[in-house]
């Protein structure tokens, strides 16, 4: 993403933040095999989302580093630590709201990178291209992973909630994909065409970003199927790659344990 640095600075980054949320996954994956239930896989997905989006993030901010701008070091960019983003608020409440109210993979996380320090219009858009480029990876070691581990066979019952719940959070990371690569402004589809804009109409595009996001969300939300478009799609990538169909279920009706 692409932005004025905010008013408010952020927490100064700390090395430890990003290590221990791995942690907690690890821990949560380890209680999920012990003791399976949809609590457990609620938690394990939503911790895995986060560090998604912290992956997801930390490429922009390589990426732009890499094109000249070193701005994103000393904002703590490249030290896995979410505090770090401009608006925790809009970065990692909100999609988590989407996520655990809609299991809508709603965009999140927002570094912003200093477009007029990196070297040219293509590395810009690299830069902004970067995010889905890492989600895609982590869908594919998602994908290849229960490839594998499905050809081993899986059967006791905490390994299948940890083998359905790895999936539902590969199919968020298609979900997250896709959503991404709109060329909606506010998301990084956007973002890769921006610097080939003519220079007057940026600035005019970039002050109503944030509505046109909150639009998409409504729109994702209350418009009778676009939410079905958008898992369709997900769906069909998610499948193209070998996620399991009937995992997929089983995870989504224990991600969703309330409604049950």
């Amino acid at each position: 993403m692409t932005e004025p640095t905010p008013a408010a600075p952020p927490p100064k980054p700390n090395p430890f933040v990003g290590p221990g949320i791995l942690l907690v996954w690890l821990a949560l994956g380890a209680w999920l095999i012990r003791q399976p239930s949809g609590a457990a896989v609620f938690a394990f997905v939503m911790v895995g989302w986060v560090l998604s989006v912290m992956v997801h993030e930390f490429s922009h901010a390589a990426v732009a580093w890499l094109g000249g701008d070193r701005t994103v070091t000393e904002k703590g960019y490249l030290s896995f630590d979410p505090r770090r983003y401009g608006d925790l608020g809009v970065s990692l409440v909100l999609p988590l709201l989407a996520l655990a109210m809609g299991g809508v993979g709603f965009p999140g996380g927002a570094v912003y990178i200093r477009n007029d320090l990196i070297r040219n219009r293509p590395w810009r858009a690299a830069a902004s291209l970067a995010g889905p480029a890492a989600t895609l990876i982590v869908l594919l070691a998602i994908a290849f992973g229960l490839s594998f581990w499905a050809g081993w066979g899986v059967r006791a019952p905490g390994p299948v909630a940890l083998f359905e719940a790895l999936t539902v959070l590969g199919f968020l990371q298609a979900m997250g994909l896709i959503l991404n690569l709109l060329p909606i402004p506010g998301l990084d589809g956007f973002g890769a065409i921006r610097p080939f804009l003519p220079a007057g109409l940026a600035p005019q595009i970039r002050k109503v970003e944030g509505l046109v996001m909150v639009g998409l969300l409504l729109v994702i939300f209350w418009v009778p199927g676009a939410s079905a478009v958008l898992f369709r799609a997900a769906a069909s990538l998610s499948l193209a790659l070998g996620l399991d169909l009937d995992a997929l279920q089983g995870g989504w009706r224990a991600f969703h344990f309330w409604q049950r």
